[in-house]
């Protein structure tokens, strides 16, 4: 076992150094080396960077970009990935079921236990939670521009109020699986994992290893019903609003304006038009012992 931990100290306003000085001395005795990320998308090359040197274990400290990043560097199908949550939303870590605690999140990690999950791609960008198009990616474009302070939730609620009441939504070509629809929307969220934005719910009933990706669907809405919707989102109960509709592909093709933003894990990709798609079991998850 050759571990490298992938630390990023500025994740969750500097809760994930915390979090990092919390757990150095267990790393320390499982000798497992350290690198620290300084800048955007670093994470990824010290994962591709450590497939190549023999690495077979790696540990993302910090929050979803920084999972996100270190999934996207690893290129050898050994390679197990661990999770220590210490970030704003921390939502792979709540889908797969990992504690959040720091020692609960390295515990037991010497016994190697593993679980395969699906991964999703937007292109040729995988992600571990939920990509898309529209309003969601537009609220992670404003969210990534500015500074990140607060726990969970809080800033992605209110800069989605905020932009409620200047966001106007498009129509949008979908394929899923071969189906062809057309329709003005307000967002196209497809989930591997059931979460994003720190507990928002969109993709409720998705599961980490079916092999699918579950497709919610927002028709244009005013801000009025955005901001009726926005607080059911947390418990999953968006579903039964006329405006959304549910379903399950394997691919998607997503067309529309470019000045459309589509996001992967809330890091924005740039604009429509995107491929959606779902790789079964492609990444193995290095778990803690069950405490």
């Amino acid at each position: 076992m050759r571990i490298l931990c992938i630390v990023n100290r500025t994740a969750g306003a500097g809760r994930a150094s915390k979090a990092w000085d919390a757990v150095a001395p267990a790393m320390a005795r499982l000798k497992a080396e350290v690198a620290f990320t300084g800048a955007p998308g670093e994470a990824t090359t010290l994962a591709r960077r450590a497939c190549a040197d023999g690495f077979t274990h790696l540990l993302a400290v910090g929050g979803d970009g920084t999972a996100h990043e270190t999934v996207n560097g690893i290129d050898r199908p050994d390679v197990a990935l661990g999770v220590l949550p210490a970030g704003t939303g921390n939502d792979f870590a709540r889908s797969a079921g990992l504690p959040f605690q720091p020692q609960a999140a390295v515990a037991g990690l010497e016994l190697d236990r593993r679980r395969s999950v699906d991964l999703g791609l937007c292109g040729d960008r995988r992600f571990l939670n939920v990509a898309g198009a529209g309003f969601d990616a537009e609220v992670a474009r404003l969210i990534n521009a500015g500074p990140r302070k607060s726990r969970g939730a809080l800033p992605y609620v209110a800069t989605a109020v905020s932009l409620a009441f200047r966001y106007r939504s498009e129509t949008l070509g979908l394929n899923l699986d071969g189906h062809s629809l057309s329709q003005p929307c307000l967002l196209a969220a497809f989930g591997n994992a059931q979460a994003y934005g720190g507990g928002m719910r969109i993709c409720p009933r998705a599961s980490l290893d079916d092999g699918l990706l579950d497709v919610c669907i927002v028709g244009g809405i005013g801000s009025g019903h955005i901001l009726r919707l926005l607080p059911t989102v947390f418990l999953g109960r968006h579903l039964s609003d006329r405006a959304v509709s549910y379903r399950q592909a394997r691919a998607i093709e997503v067309t529309g304006p470019a000045s459309v933003a589509v996001h992967a894990d809330g890091e924005v990709l740039g604009g429509l038009p995107a491929r959606f798609s779902v790789l079964p079991g492609a990444c193995t998850l290095w778990l803690p012992s069950p405490g």
